[in-house]
């Protein structure tokens, strides 16, 4: 009998079931893994559980038997001591006795696997077996469990933490900064035995973040609460299981079984459990100090209060923890974990290392690191997510992480190279990819906290990282914490100097500092660890003190010292601890926290020990294989040799490393290996790294290699081992350089060359070379510009090649540059130039530049510019280090000679020509049209060589030069030949660019450029300002001094265009010194920034009309004119030094020749591009004009200027021109026409943005002001203000503006009215579509206003009045009514007298509201002109009110409505966030999808989530569609209700006006009408199957009728075929046979049987039941088929069949049989009708023709016809006139011709018979 198997349980991950033995064998259990391929975790878990079985008893444990691993499948065995899991028991909660019986035997089983020293960590019903045949538990599944007493669980995501994360314990989240302990598997147990009561977990959550913060936050409802019947003692129990924290708890499975023991006792007794106090069984006999800190709450707060702004603010922040070392700084930051949670934070920490102070970036490669590691646990899809932002944030550049952080290619995979660059270039790159890896982890829906311990030994590179990272970054939502012992930290540190910077630079920095513990918190710490009365301990927590001084880490070291020497003992006969004074005090305990240590240390075994020497000397930290290394030890034996220390929590285990718990044990470690024998271990170590590591790794190994090695480097004496070292050391700089960590490479370059020595360059050039050129490369970019020019001048005179010479060459260039000595970098680049043979002046002429331009055009030859791209790549190292000189050159060459530059770039292009295409290429190819356009005119070939640069970036990869080639491109190429908004996105590649390659500068320069275009194009000045100031920030964040001087003056033009500085035309401000700014600009190197600040300057006064001012500036400029060449600020020169010219008045000759010489530069232009330079080029020449006299010719020219400034966009030119204009119409004495071009001028700059320039010419012409306008109709107030009575003004406005309810709003303005106006009478009059009604009504004396709504009439008030207000807007005071003639005919006045009437409009934003009319019948002239100004106000402001107060009535009653609606329940009403949440939802919405009210309050319910991902797109459209326009059209879309199941709805959105990322959603459920549609359709469907059996039985009828016919069309191919086989054998018979005879007959017998084949295939075609299928049809062909198919039964009942049809009849699309089927159906029917016909002629006729785009068809017989009232009737179906018939034919012929779109009627046919006719849509396209 085969063996069965019953699965007992299946996780998903592994599968636990039961195998039958067979006969006598006994059964077993087995637990294997779920999936075929399981995941390497899995293994490892069943191996570790079999690695346990000695330690596991098989009384309380499934101790495992065998590791089975066959045929690819691993199986962990047991013996079956019966029983089930608990897990299959909990499908409902167990009742009371059943429950305990379970509990108090899982506890029995716990509290034996906690005294054999293992914790479970994984506890949970389905690993907890009961009813076992003993009657007893046993606990399985130890796959996770550990041998460790306590044990710190790191901080991971939930989906990486080894566990359950329904039964985890809230320190095994690794977010309580608390070990696991024994304790831990208590609250499992807790868990678990909640579950047991109550049929249900504490918690529910749907993500693992949830779980997580449930655990840790969260408290569960009692299980006496949620299942009434469970005892409230037990409640408890379980309750103080569930504790957040260990001390809380029960601290022993034994303590939990006597709880439980007495609980069934009462149970069993009296069916009820009665109070007890809890745990009083719970003691602990080993020493358990509780892992809280104590004494920090205030700091605690601190650290979260600055994680809560981080959370909330897009700019990073600092915060620094100081203090002794042990003082608890690591734990107070440790703290944060828990608020970690419900923001979904992360979490980095890295430790420098005090041994390890050279390796760059060592520390934040160890937080990320982690951080990495713990992505690569995420699911897949989320894993994915990541890898794309990872991807987005560093490409291209991604290489420069992989090699800083490897792990980072398991996600990213391998990353292409990073092209070389400059050295600053690399080096701000690396940083810009740097932040930008740190910012996809510093996100707001991730904020990260990023903790650097022990700060005293930070290197240099992270230092600098941290600076950027605070000041110049725009990281945002990222906390960085720092912990430093503050006594090794003074004010000559570098953190000290760092942090100064900071402060000075304005960043907020919180200072923590940590001291020691005062005696009341040692009191607290020993009480609670000793769990002893307070007053008991008071002298022992004094000794502690004075031996420790406070330090916490000193102090739990101190008493764990205590208990270990038995100093410190558990009394069980007392249950309680013990200890003596006078023992503890004569054992002399040092106060030196690391002796202690020391002596701890010694007490561990001999390997121990000197596991842990070598760790010492490797770090704090270090991978367990290269401790093996150096040990030369299996791993496992490294393992088991430093166990001793990790169970005495001296080191841990981490993800394959080991380190010190704490670096006092470092210290102390460190110490056991004596000073003088130091130097020899470090270098065993470093040799054996050396020697173990392959040469591929050794890169990735060389710090720690190097590291060790240097240390001993003294002991080297052999050469070749000192120059391998020097190479070592070689190699680690440059690794350093390349991670710009400048200060650790010249420490390894320094050790490198001493090792060589002095003479060391003579065996190895190269290697010496190598060093010094990296050394001076780094003394260059740290600043030590003297130290790097002495390097590089020495080793100018050791160089050996070319390209060792252009090194130093391009270096010392840098370093004179930034000494400001552009002029010697000219001559050192000189220098090197004539040494590879191009002999060149400082200052080369004209012809040498010409010679140097034409042999570009020899070389090309008949080759096109365009054809360059094809040249191959320039390979000649000389060659191509001589081009990276050229492009040094070119940048001190154009502030220094106009020729020098020409001369470079032109040498660039000749070198390129005939060597081939290099990076450097692709700029100086951009530059070209300096010399060609500028030179030589030929401004279409420096177009095309720009073109050529880019092409070359972007078609053959030369993208090293990326920004600056499009920059060069941009700048001095297109904006000269093409319209400047083309410009923007060539600008834009070169800022992206820049920024993504680390070319920040180029990345500057760019964005300066693009504000020189605004503004040359007239772009709105505030739009423009804002590019400004961020272009002004991003150059001084990467401290470029040369943009920031050009962005600074760019800036203050706008600022003084803007009216925004004290004085127009002039820079000076708070923030902007001319004269201090003019001096900062004298330096040569400085030349640029000079001439384009002298531009702006110059359009500045020429704007504010200080010509004199002006033309001192055009000089200035035109000294610097040679280096702003091809940069715009040389055409606005020109442009407004013309125009400085031309303002001066009477012009002499050499004005004049002047202004012609910027008038032909402008021309120039214009040709190349008329859309840019016209409008100026025009507005020179009208200025020239006026100038010269040429009055016509102004005219015309000023206004071609304003149309082509117009034309092209240019409106700060358009409103110079008119400005221009209206000064040459004003000297002529046309001031009508200089007015309307001087407004004109005014509504230009004003459109510009330029209010400054507004105001100036409002001051100068003052008609410009309008203020002498006459009142519109909006005007409230034209008395002066000296008749106001300001009091009562004030009064009356408050009491209207603050009443908000409309009918106290109209009571109040009505008695306000005729208290401040002295009227008799008043009626307030409002408004409501066209036609006015009296809303309230008074008169002295009465109480109160009446409130009414009454239509105006003649009895009321005077109509004419109120009638003339409403429609003009305007007051009207009547002083005498009845006198008045204009109202003398008005009925009201005429009857009542009227005397004094005063009517206001109410008015509101140029509407009129109503009307407020006043009247006083006792005397005229009542309402004075004070009056009259009060009452003005107060209508004014009753107007306003008024609207508010119906708005806001409105509002009330639509909210009423709505909330009516809402309690209604009648629709589901919720309100969504643009995030997902549901923030509320009434009970219809609930109930809909099943959710609860608490699931909702709990923030379970999200919108997003309960969509089904097909539909996510359409529900984000509509919500896109509702935040851009307030609402959107409803839409039906599907919601995934809490059981799983879909739910159809129509949703409504309208967002919220105020936010716009709230809002309301109406939800229709639209389940009913889906199944009433899904019904329709079923029975639509249904109906057309039984329609189309009806069509086919139909046909099959029809086609029986037409048996005789049928056999007749088949018997006659038939027949012939017979006869013509006769005649064919006759033929053969003959003597000799005629087979010419033979052949004619059997081709006649082929064709019979082709029409046989025919015939049949038709009438199958008719049978058959096929779905239809349209295809284009000719119909007349169609029809001649029917009517062949018919002759026989046409004959049969004597009937004649005539057809007429057209020619050309277009196709129709239909189904063929459908339309066969009709035909068919319409001759029989005519045939049959006309049988009845015993005289006349039987004809039946069908005709076709075409109608407008229709073809119709008619068939008509002469019959008897119909009768007029049976027309329709015969369509209706079983209508019939036949005795056989079915009545359903001609119902189906008009169903088939109108689902074809077609008609079908019959009618009479005169003079006899009936005609059916139909028509069908003809096909297009025939």
């Amino acid at each position: 009998m085969a063996s069965k198997q019953q699965i007992l349980w299946d996780d998903g991950e592994r599968v636990f079931s039961r195998k039958r033995g067979q006969g006598e064998s006994a059964s077993v259990l087995i637990v294997r893994p779920a999936i075929a391929q399981p995941l390497p975790a899995t293994l490892d878990r069943l191996a570790h559980e079999y690695g346990l079985k000695d330690a596991l008893h098989n009384e309380w444990a499934l101790q495992p038997q065998a590791l089975e691993r066959a045929g690819g499948t691993t199986h962990l065995l047991f013996d079956d001591p019966g029983g089930e899991p608990l897990s299959r028991l909990l499908i409902t909660p167990l009742d009371t006795e059943t429950c305990l019986l379970h509990a108090i035997n899982i506890a029995v089983a716990l509290g034996r696997l906690h005294l054999c020293g293992l914790v479970h960590k994984d506890l949970k019903p389905q690993h907890i077996l009961v009813n076992c045949h003993d009657g007893q538990a046993r606990l399985m599944g130890f796959g996770l469990a550990s041998r460790l007493p306590r044990e710190r669980q790191a901080p991971a995501p939930p989906e990486t933490i080894a566990g359950t994360l329904a039964y985890m314990a809230p320190e095994q989240t690794g977010r309580m900064n608390r070990s696991i302990d024994s304790r831990s598997d208590l609250y499992a147990f807790g868990v678990t035995l909640y579950q047991m009561l109550t049929g249900s977990l504490p918690f529910n959550a749907n993500d693992p973040m949830e779980w997580v913060h449930c655990h840790i936050a969260r408290q569960p409802m009692p299980a006496c609460e949620r299942v009434a019947t469970v005892p409230l003692m037990l409640s408890r129990v379980v309750m103080k299981l569930l504790a957040k924290t260990a001390e809380a708890r029960y601290q022993t499975a034994a303590g939990v079984e006597h709880d439980l023991r007495r609980c069934l006792d009462d149970w069993r007794r009296a069916r009820r459990i009665d109070v007890f106090t809890l745990n009083e069984q719970g003691a602990i006999d080993r020493l358990l100090i509780p892992e809280k800190l104590y004494g920090r709450e205030r700091e605690v707060q601190t650290l979260i209060d600055a994680f809560a702004q981080v959370v909330q603010a897009p700019s990073p922040k600092l915060v620094l923890v100081s203090g002794y070392s042990g003082i608890g700084k690591s734990s107070v930051v440790s703290e944060l974990h828990k608020v970690l949670v419900p923001s979904r934070g992360l979490f980095a920490a890295g430790k420098f290392d005090q041994y390890k102070r050279d390796i760059p970036y060592a520390t934040l490669v160890q937080a990320f690191q982690g951080l990495v590691r713990t992505l690569l646990g995420k699911r897949r899809e989320v894993l994915a997510d990541w890898r794309a932002a990872l991807l987005q944030a560093l490409s291209p550049s991604a290489r420069l992480m992989t090699e800083l952080i490897p792990e980072l290619k398991l996600i990213i995979g391998e990353p292409p190279a990073v092209p070389e660059l400059e050295p600053q270039q690399a080096q701000q790159r690396f940083m810009a990819v740097l932040q930008r890896f740190i910012g996809v982890f510093a996100r707001p829906e991730h904020p990260l906290t990023l903790f650097l311990d022990d700060l005293q030994w930070l290197d240099a590179a992270t230092l600098d990282l941290l600076e950027d990272l605070l000041t110049r970054s725009e990281l945002g939502h990222l906390l960085l914490v720092g912990a430093y012992r503050n006594n090794e930290v003074d004010a000559d540190h570098p953190l000290s100097g760092k942090l100064k910077v900071l402060r000075n630079g304005g960043v907020h920095i919180d200072e923590i500092c940590l001291t020691s513990l005062a005696s009341v918190h040692i009191e607290q710490l020993i009480a609670e660890s000793l769990r002893c009365p307070p007053a008991s301990i008071v002298a022992l927590a004094r000794l502690v003190l004075e031996k420790t001084g406070g330090n916490p880490f000193f102090v739990i070291q101190f008493l764990h010292a205590l208990a270990e020497e038995q100093l410190l003992i558990y009394d069980h006969q007392f249950n309680r601890w013990r200890w003596d004074l006078a023992l503890i005090n004569a054992k002399g305990y040092t106060d030196n926290v690391v002796d202690l240590m020391v002596g701890k240390l010694a007490r561990l075994p001999s390997d121990t020990r000197q596991a842990l020497q070598q760790l010492a000397c490797l770090g704090n930290v270090a991978r367990i294989d290269t401790l093996a290394t150096v040990l030369d030890l299996p791993t496992a034996r490294v393992h088991a040799a430093l166990w001793p220390a990790v169970r005495q929590e001296l080191v841990e285990f981490h993800d394959g490393t080991c380190a010190f718990v704490h670096d006092r044990i470092h210290e102390a470690a460190y110490s056991l290996t004596a000073e003088t024998e130091r130097a020899q271990t470090h270098l065993r170590i470093g040799r054996l790294l050396a020697l173990q590591t392959p040469a591929e790794g050794r890169e990735d190994a060389i710090f720690e290699i190097v590291g060790q090695l240097n240390r001993g480097a003294s002991l080297i004496s052999a050469r070749a081992e000192r120059e391998q070292l020097a190479e070592f050391n070689l190699l680690a700089g440059q690794r350093a350089k390349a991670s710009t960590a400048y200060t650790s490479a010249l420490s390894y370059l320094g050790t490198g060359a001493a090792l060589l020595g002095e003479h060391g360059d003579d065996r190895r050039h190269e290697l010496g070379f190598a060093l010094e050129l990296n050394r001076a490369e780094c003394e260059f970019l740290t600043g030590q510009l003297a130290l790097a020019d002495a390097r590089l001048t020495a080793l100018g005179e050791r160089v050996e090649t070319t390209v060792e010479r252009a090194a130093v060459t391009c270096l010392l260039m840098d370093v004179c540059l930034l000494l400001d000595r552009s002029d010697r970098a000219v001559n050192v680049c000189l220098t090197y130039l004539r040494q590879v043979g191009i002999d060149w002046t400082a200052h080369p002429d004209d012809q040498q530049v010409r010679a140097e331009y034409q042999q570009i055009w020899r070389q090309l030859g008949e080759r096109s510019i365009e054809q360059l791209i094809d040249l191959p790549l320039m390979e000649d190292p000389a060659t191509l280090v001589t081009l990276e000189a050229l492009s040094k050159l070119l940048a001190p060459a154009l502030q220094s000679d106009a020729n020098l530059a020409c001369l470079t770039i032109c040498k660039a292009v000749n070198l390129s020509l005939e060597h081939g295409n290099c990076d450097a290429s692709c700029m100086l190819y951009a530059n070209v049209v300096r010399v060609a356009g500028r030179r030589f005119g030929d401004y279409a070939s420096g177009y095309r060589f720009g073109r050529l640069g880019c092409d070359l970036v972007d078609r053959r990869g030369l993208a090293q030069y990326e920004a600056r080639t499009y920059l060069c491109f941009s700048i001095f190429v297109v904006r000269w030949m093409r319209p400047v908004r083309e410009c923007r996105e060539l600008l834009r590649r070169a800022l992206s660019a820049g920024n993504r390659t680390g070319d920040l500068p180029y990345a500057a320069y760019a964005g300066n450029s693009l504000i020189s275009d605004l503004l040359f194009i007239g772009e709105p000045l505030a739009e423009v300002q804002v590019q400004a100031e961020t272009g002004l920030a991003y150059s001084q964040r990467i401290r470029f001094g040369l943009v920031i001087s050009f962005m600074s003056c760019q800036r203050a033009l706008i600022r003084m265009l803007r009216g925004q500085t004290p004085v127009f035309g002039s820079f000076n401000d708070e923030e902007f010194d001319e004269t201090r700014f003019e001096a900062n600009l004298a330096a040569p190197d400085l030349a640029l920034a000079r001439g384009k600040y002298w531009v702006r300057k110059l359009q500045a006064r020429y704007l504010a009309g200080d010509y004199a001012a002006a033309a001192d500036c055009a000089a200035q400029a035109r000294e610097l004119l040679w280096v702003i060449s091809s940069f715009f600020e040389e055409a606005e020169f020109h442009f407004y030094a013309a125009l400085t010219l031309a303002a001066h008045g009477e012009a002499d000759t050499d004005r004049l020749q002047r202004l012609g010489e910027h008038h032909d530069q402008l021309q120039t232009w214009a040709q190349q591009c008329a859309e840019t330079f016209a409008s100026q080029t025009a507005l020179v020449a009208a200025e020239i004009a006026r100038v010269t006299g040429q009055l016509i010719e102004a005219e015309m020219l000023y206004e071609q200027a304003i149309q082509l400034a117009r034309d092209n966009g240019f409106v700060h030119v358009e409103a110079l021109a008119n400005e221009l204009a209206a000064r040459f119409y004003s000297a002529r004495g046309l001031s009508k026409i200089a007015r309307l071009y001087l407004q004109d001028a005014r509504y230009g700059y004003l459109r510009w943005g330029a209010e400054g320039k507004v105001r100036q010419l409002e001051l100068q012409h003052r008609y410009l002001r309008n203020e002498d306008t006459a009142p519109g109709p909006t005007a409230t107030i034209a008395t002066p203000v000296e008749h106001l009575d300001l009091a009562t003004v004030l009064k009356v406005s408050q009491a209207v503006s603050g009443e908000i309810v409309l009918d106290r709003l109209i009571e109040m303005v009505m008695r306000t009215a005729i208290e401040q106006a002295g009227a008799e009478h008043g009626r307030l009059i409002l408004t409501e579509g066209e036609a006015p009604y009296i809303a309230a009504k008074t008169s002295v004396g009465d109480d109160s206003a009446l409130l009414c709504h009454e239509p105006v009439s003649s009895s009321m008030l005077a109509e004419s009045v109120l009638y003339q207000t409403l429609r003009t807007g305007e007051n009207l005071c009547l002083d005498d009514a009845v006198a008045d003639p204009a109202f003398a005919a008005d009925l009201y006045i005429h009857q009542r007298g009227a005397r004094s009437i005063l009517c206001l409009p109410l008015m509101n934003q140029g509407r009129i509201a109503g009307a407020l009319y006043l009247e006083n019948n006792l005397s005229a002239g009542v309402f004075s002109p004070a009056r009259i100004a009060v009452l003005r106000l107060v209508a004014s402001q009753a107007a306003i009110s008024l609207d508010n107060a119906r708005l806001y009535r409105d509002v009330a009653e639509r909210e009423a409505r709505i909330r009516r609606l809402v309690d209604a329940n009648i629709i589901g009403i919720i309100v969504w966030s643009v995030d997902g949440e549901i923030i509320e939802a009434n009970d219809a919405f609930l109930r809909m999808v099943g959710y609860e009210r608490d699931d909702l309050l709990s923030g379970r319910v999200h919108w997003r989530d309960m969509t089904p991902p097909p539909l996510r797109m359409k529900s984000e459209a509509a919500l896109a569609t509702a935040i851009r326009t307030g609402r959107a059209q409803p839409f039906e879309k599907e919601y995934i209700r809490k059981d799983g199941t879909r739910l159809p709805v129509i949703v409504g959105l309208a967002a919220f006006e105020a936010s716009q990322q709230q809002g309301v959603a109406f939800v229709l459920d639209l389940s009913e009408r889906k199944q009433a549609e899904e019904q329709v359709r079923e029975g639509e469907r249904r109906y057309r199957q039984v329609q189309a059996e009806l069509a086919h039985a139909n046909r099959v009828a029809t086609m029986g009728q037409l048996a005789a016919s049928i056999a007749h069309e088949v018997n006659q191919p038939i027949a012939a075929t017979v006869i013509n086989a006769n005649a064919a054998l006759r033929w053969l018979g003959a003597q000799p046979p005629n087979t010419d005879e033979v052949e004619q007959g059997l081709r006649r017998i082929i064709n019979d049987g082709n029409r046989a084949a025919d015939v049949l295939g038709r009438i199958r075609a008719l049978i058959r039941k096929t779905p239809p299928q349209r295809h284009p049809v000719d119909l007349n062909a169609v029809v001649g088929e029917m009517v062949g198919f018919t002759r026989g039964e046409a004959a049969r009942y004597g009937a004649a069949v005539t057809t007429r049809l057209v020619n050309d009849l277009p196709a129709v699309l239909v189904d063929r049989v459908e339309l066969q089927q009709v035909l068919l159906n319409l001759i029989i029917n005519g045939l049959e009708a006309m049988a009845v016909i015993e005289e006349g002629e039987r004809r039946l006729i069908i005709v076709s023709e075409s109608v407008g785009k229709d073809v119709r068809i008619v068939v008509s017989d002469s019959g008897p016809g119909f009768a007029c009232d049976q027309v329709e009737e015969v369509f209706t179906a079983f209508y019939t006139t036949k005795v056989t018939g079915l009545g359903m034919g001609l119902s189906i012929c008009r169903s088939i011709i109108e689902a074809h779109g077609g008609h079908l009627w019959a009618e009479a046919n005169a003079p006899c018979g009936a005609r059916v006719v139909f028509t069908l849509p003809g096909c297009a396209g025939r």
